[in-house]
């Protein structure tokens, strides 16, 4: 039945019907979404603090063993 119905007619259904969806659910939803996805950000963040920390560590350790490097290279 679907299938009979010209493309242009779905076309102006779907976009009075997905404003009215968008504004109706969207809010709450996003809500939701944004809530499921945030401890995602937040150990994001907390992963790259912790390398950015073990880049340090290791470029001062390198500096430590090595010396500084060279003014130019050869």
């Amino acid at each position: 039945m679907v299938a009979k119905v010209p493309s242009e007619t779905l076309k102006q259904i779907n976009k009075v019907l997905g404003k009215h969806f968008v504004t109706k659910y969207g809010t709450k939803q996003g809500i939701i979404v944004l809530g499921r996805v945030a401890p995602f950000g937040i150990g994001a963040l907390i992963g790259g603090g912790a390398n950015a920390a073990l880049a340090t560590l290791a470029v001062r350790a390198g500096r430590r063993a090595f010396g500084s490097p060279p003014p130019t290279w050869p």
